[in-house]
């Protein structure tokens, strides 16, 4: 590698200076090239400057014997007039002479090639203009970049003595000016010529090559796009061909106006070295610096900034002083980048390495040369080959890399072969092995929920039904099986206030065997409770507190997992009159079909999933009563999860109506597998999917009341009414003892309240409490009733049934909490006061 960049830098320059030249003191062959540069050595070679306005007839009038009357000092060609000077007038006018021999030859017509001239120019021979270029104090610049090459005509040359080369210039930055780069050379036009486009189309053939790579790059991005630095990289090389064309002195080749040239270079100059550092970050896959991004937010500043202004002195300005030292940072975050691959041993940082330092090198001496530091030959073109080298032998390494597998490969694919489908084997084989011991589990975990889930109504008047399909199928040994977190539990329970069904429908949280274990806690804990109901406690206690106990246990043995088993649930109980006591954890809503119209009986969430922290707060027994051939339809929530079929199969659309159960329930007219065919209709479920049915037939209609006896009836109520309370409950009790009907306890009851007779009062107000269980109103007046007759541990259970209905019953929560402080019932106070601080800061 190191032998590569050496040949190749002694070819650079063996380009640029292909022959020596001698200097314009001595006689020469007049097929030979002259340098009129300075040589230090050499004070016969100096140029002469003076910064006095001569006129045209003054420079016509120079001569050898009067040229040393103006004020003229010596100076080194080529060269920065003002590199000394603090401060200099912008475009003054200064003059460089020179005193040549040309040598007669008829035959060779002669050129003078003077170098990069800052910025406009005019050029005499022996007084006469042989050559100009520039528009004479215009505003903006005109060429300071240009390479001068002009004509001499044969008829002004004193040939055999010495003839005055004058050069008027006029420069466009305040800080520089005169011939500051290249060389100065008189000869034949014809070697002139060669030399200056032998020259410029090396340069061209270098930046064929650049573009060649950066195009190679670009496609490989192309097919392979995740692999960014090779188009980071063709970017970098697009840019670095664009930005040495626009220096290339064939430019003005094509007659493109100067400003916009150059406001062009000053853009693309600063992607170079974003581009450069982006390339290696995502080469070694580095994290995009923030540093970088500061950087690159500048540069984009100063981009847009060059894009849409025009005034080059100041892009000058910003480049050197601004833009410039902002590469230093780039160039640390580029070396740390190497380094830290370099102490991996990682090859291409290697060669990368070796590359972009040789460039970076000759980017510092470029940069210097443009400011003048020094006149030395633009190199950054030809050893940037060097770092296309780099990436060369990279490619190169690869792809003998590749090469070598393909190779090997191909000598051993057939063992290869054989070896990786014994290896596939022998995982398959392991693999069946775990599914089937998966499956087993799977298999057991079903076979404990399935007693779990039984289905025993003995209530006549209700007609059960329940649907259950997994989400997730297995087969063991033979047996199709299905596993998930739906589970639908019905059962009876007896208490002193009659028979009731318990029911239950749950969506334990989590797919397959986490969700089983979600709905094998939730049927243990049911069937345990359910075998609790014959002891006397659990009989006495009316439906209400029934049902919380049984809340209370579930939430308590599922909270204790720590949120990681969840489960949205409807727990209920119904009598035999088709009142339904009943909560609903975060459940889908419930559904009621009635007269051919499916409704929703809830509007709004109340309560969290069971082993949701705090739940406690949300606990709210709701109740609904139904009416003959009314039919509850409760379900999971794989009800609603549907994907929607579509024309467009790569479209994945899920349903989200949730009223769209309700249309399905409508079509189907409540029966389940019309039901479950609906929905599978419209699209695929993606989740279990659980019904639990509930259709009210009562065998028996409540007894009305003959025309006669409900006349009574209402005169009776007329007279209580009048206020008299005593009159009407003895017409009352007569009328009960002729015809007992239920109906008449309510009227009896509040009488008795209107009379304070709490013992008679309580008494009918139970009875009419029993036949009305929907009347709020009945429950707070026993509550009161009992309280009265000193019945206090009677009256709080009749007052914590209202309050577990309705907190927002103020009158009862008032008489609750009483009743509470005289029992001394600290803690189920404080229990019931979180209740109440809960809905009062939601309120």
């Amino acid at each position: 590698m190191i032998k590569i960049v050496l040949i190749f830098l002694v070819f650079s320059f063996s380009l640029l200076h292909s022959q020596t030249l001698p200097d314009s003191t001595t006689e020469t062959n007049s097929k030979e090239l002259v340098s009129l540069d300075t040589k230090k050595e050499d004070p016969t070679t100096f140029w002469y400057m003076t910064e006095e306005d001569l006129s045209d007839l003054e420079i016509q009038s120079l001569t050898e014997s009067n040229f040393l009357q103006r004020k003229w000092k010596r100076i080194a060609i080529p060269g920065n007039l003002y590199k000394n000077k603090e401060d200099n007038k912008r475009k003054q006018t200064v003059f460089l002479a020179k005193w040549i021999h040309i040598t007669k030859d008829p035959s060779t017509q002669y050129s003078l090639r003077l170098g990069i001239i800052n910025d406009r120019d005019k050029t005499y021979l022996n007084g006469h203009l042989i050559g100009h270029t520039g528009v004479w104090n215009a505003s903006d610049p005109q060429a300071y970049d240009k390479l001068r090459i002009y004509r001499v005509p044969s008829h002004l040359i004193q040939y055999g003595k010495k003839n005055l080369l004058l050069i008027q210039i006029q420069p466009y930055f305040g800080n520089s000016g005169g011939i500051e780069q290249d060389e100065t050379i008189l000869g034949p036009s014809e070697k002139i010529d060669s030399r200056f486009y032998k020259d410029e189309f090396i340069k061209l053939i270098f930046l064929t090559i650049y573009a060649t790579v950066g195009g190679y790059f670009l496609f490989l991005f192309i097919r392979r796009q995740k692999d960014r630095e090779n188009f980071f990289f063709a970017l970098f090389s697009f840019s670095f061909v664009i930005y040495n064309f626009l220096r290339n002195q064939l430019k003005y080749e094509f007659g493109f106006p100067f400003l916009e040239m150059k406001k062009f270079e000053y853009m693309v100059i600063l992607l170079l070295i974003p581009f450069m550092y982006h390339f290696l970050r995502t080469l070694f896959e580095e994290r995009y610096h923030i540093l970088g991004k500061i950087l690159d937010g500048l540069q984009l500043g100063f981009f847009l900034y060059f894009a849409f202004s025009k005034d080059i002195e100041t892009f000058s300005f910003l480049l050197t002083n601004f833009i410039q030292p902002t590469w230093i940072v780039y160039v640390v975050l580029i070396f740390s980048i190497l380094f830290k691959n370099l102490k991996k041993k990682e090859r291409r940082a290697f060669y990368i390495t070796i590359g972009i330092s040789i460039v970076l090198v000759a980017a510092i001496i470029d940069s210097a040369t443009n400011r003048n530091y020094w006149v030395f030959p633009r190199i950054m073109g030809y050893t940037f080959l060097v770092f296309n080298i780099s990436l060369a032998i990279i490619l190169a390494n690869s792809f003998v890399k590749l090469n070598e597998e393909v190779e090997d490969l191909n000598k051993n694919l057939e063992k290869k072969v054989e070896e990786r489908t014994d290896a596939l084997n022998e995982s398959l084989s392991q693999l069946q092995i775990l599914k089937e011991k998966q499956d087993g589990d799977y298999f057991l975990t079903s076979l404990l929920i399935q007693p779990l889930a039984r289905i025993e109504n003995k209530i006549s008047e209700l007609e059960i039904e329940t649907y259950v399909d997994q989400k997730k199928k297995f087969q063991f040994r033979g047996k199709d099986g299905e596993i998930g977190g739906d589970i639908c539990i019905v059962g009876t329970v007896h208490l002193d206030s009659g028979d009731y069904t318990v029911f239950a429908n749950g969506d334990a949280m989590g797919k397959s065997i986490q969700g089983a274990g979600g709905a094998l806690v939730l049927g243990v804990v049911f069937q345990a409770v359910l075998s609790r109901a014959k002891s006397s406690y659990t009989k006495s206690r009316p439906p209400e507190l029934w049902l919380k106990d049984l809340y209370v246990e579930l939430q308590s043995v599922f909270v204790s997992f720590d949120g990681s088993m969840l489960s949205s649930v409807v727990l209920g109980m119904m009598a035999k009159d088709g009142f339904v006591y009943y909560i609903n954890a975060e459940h889908p809503w419930s559904i009621l079909y009635r007269d051919g119209v499916a409704s929703f009986i809830e509007t709004e969430l109340s309560m969290r999933k069971l082993g949701f922290p705090k739940n406690d707060h949300y606990f709210q027994i709701k109740t609904f009563a139904l009416e003959a051939g009314d039919t509850l339809l409760i379900g999971s929530d794989g009800r609603d999860d549907i994907e929607l079929k579509q024309q467009d199969e790569s479209i994945r659309l899920i349903n989200e109506d949730e009223t769209l159960i309700l249309r399905f329930v409508e079509r189907s007219e409540g029966n389940l597998k019309e039901l479950v065919h609906e929905i599978e209709s419209s699209g695929e479920i993606t989740d279990d999917l659980s019904f639990l049915k509930i259709v009210y037939q009562p065998k028996n209609q409540r007894m009305s009341l003959p025309e006669a006896i409900r006349t009574e009836y209402l005169e009776i109520k007329s007279t209580s009414k009048l206020g008299n309370f005593t009159e009407a409950i003895a017409k009352l009790l007569l009328l009960m003892e002729n015809y007992p009907h239920p109906s008449f306890h309510a009227l009896a009851g509040k009488l008795y309240f209107q009379l304070k007779n709490w013992s008679e009062a309580a008494k009918h107000l139970k009875l009419a409490a029993k036949e009305n269980p929907n009347r709020e109103d009945y429950l707070y007046m026993t509550a009161k009733a009992l309280y009265k007759n000193e019945q206090v541990g009677e009256a709080v259970i009749w007052s914590e049934r209202l309050f577990l209905r309705n907190k927002l019953y103020q009158q009862n929560t008032k008489l609750f909490l009483h009743l509470l402080d005289r029992t001394n019932n600290i803690d189920k106070k404080e229990f019931y006061l979180e209740f109440i601080n809960y809905e009062q800061s939601i309120g």
